[in-house]
């Protein structure tokens, strides 16, 4: 059963390898919706195969497109300060055969990617460096990672065309984290329980594996709301010190905290990690420790089919005007 939802991701545009986040009305004399809008656009002149990375595309090479992922940008439009698309990803030799209503209309397509079709929506500020990424999911499949990894390829490709290299843009995306989505998660989700773990080396120091779990349930009296109470620390101790290398929570302080909780018995283990472990209602295990909690965001819209797209576009406007003003980015949103 599939169910369809969006993430929503903070992004930033950088100019190549540069570290300083640049205005995005002004990448280069050129807003970033612009050079967004051609980038895209070059997507959808052919499929992008494999990963978008030079060792990505030496194996693509090297073994042929069988078991490469695969991505089409589709519909590509500018509203008002958006960008609306929608993207088919895949992969390639996923499935064999599509099957008709009788045998003589099955089609072979062990040589194709099976894809489904993703929604996407950037939004711009009229002034900063971050604007909002909404992509669509479905079940697991959320392709934002293969979207900017191309993006940024086509952008280096597009600035080499000539005999010297120009300026090229590299987009990055942080998942926007919500508060209270993250503390109703841990409430209601399935199979609630703390996870600590010790990593020990082998006898011939050959790798290291895991020597000790301890895993603790959150049903115990009190344990779920100092659960709670802990990673709310976490999410506020971590997005006032945003841009501060190791200024937030670390995992040490996260393990320490966590074993507290569970009891005074473990807490000479000499633990290395631990994590809050969930299970949401579609069956995705979920892990929130200090330096993992963006990665649980998920807003669930329906099941068996997706909603129709102004619905789809609605349900990312509310949210995201809930979520900007923590995150503090600055977007008058279309209406419509």
């Amino acid at each position: 059963m599939a169910t369809y939802g969006y993430r929503l991701f903070g992004f930033q545009v950088f100019r190549g390898n540069r570290r300083t986040a640049l205005d995005l009305s002004d990448c280069g004399g050129e807003p970033y919706v612009e050079i967004a809008e051609r980038l895209l656009k070059a997507l959808s002149v052919g499929t992008a195969i494999g990963d978008p990375t030079e060792q990505g595309q030496a194996r693509l090479e090297e073994s042929g497109a069988n078991g490469q992922p695969a991505m089409r940008v589709e519909e590509v439009r500018v509203v008002d300060n958006t960008i609306r698309a929608t993207v088919w990803a895949g992969k390639f030799g996923s499935h064999e055969k599509a099957i008709g209503d009788d045998a003589e209309s099955d089609s072979d397509i062990s040589d194709k990617a099976a894809s489904n079709l993703h929604r996407v929506v950037l939004a711009f500020p009229d002034e900063g460096d971050r604007g909002i990424l909404a992509v669509e999911t479905i079940g697991r499949s959320c392709p934002v990672a293969p979207l900017v990894g191309w993006m940024k390829k086509k952008s280096r490709e597009e600035a080499t065309q000539g005999s010297d290299e120009g300026a090229w843009w590299r987009i990055t995306v942080e998942a926007l984290a919500d508060e209270e989505r993250l503390a109703e998660m841990i409430r209601e989700g399935q199979a609630q329980k703390l996870v600590l773990v010790k990593h020990s080396v082998t006898a011939g120091r050959t790798r290291g594996i895991r020597d000790v779990e301890i895993t603790a349930s959150l049903a115990v009296t009190g344990r779920m709301d100092q659960t709670l109470a802990v990673v709310r620390d976490w999410y506020r101790r971590n997005k006032e010190t945003v841009g501060e290398p190791g200024a937030g929570v670390s995992t040490a302080q996260g393990v320490r905290q966590l074993a507290a909780i569970v009891g005074p018995q473990i807490e000479d283990l000499d633990l290395d990690d631990g994590w809050v472990e969930i299970e949401d209602p579609d069956g995705q295990v979920k892990r929130v420790k200090p330096d993992q909690m963006t990665e649980v965001f998920t807003y669930r819209l329906s099941e068996h089919q997706p909603v129709v797209t102004p619905s789809f576009y609605a349900a990312v406007r509310e949210t995201a005007l809930r979520l900007q003003v923590a995150a503090k980015i600055a977007i008058e949103w279309p209406v419509s």
